[in-house]
């Protein structure tokens, strides 16, 4: 990530993140000394998607470590 403002979510400049199969996602940020792995199974049709989750658990960690 260049710039979290930009990209509307928490985070810091020069962490990196994927998102897998079935809601399944990981982010490593370096400033904060922190990796994350959030594996879920959210793949039925039908069902709502893990985006709204994935931004809460951002939103709930970052707000945990950075004052």
């Amino acid at each position: 990530m260049q710039s979290p403002a930009r990209a509307q979510i928490s985070g810091t400049p020069g962490e990196f993140a994927w998102g897998g199969a079935a809601g399944t996602a990981f982010w490593v940020d370096p400033v904060e000394q922190m990796i994350v792995v959030f594996m879920t199974q959210i793949m039925q049709m039908g069902l709502p998607s893990p985006d709204p989750i994935r931004r809460e658990l951002r939103t709930l960690t970052y707000s945990a470590v950075i004052e």
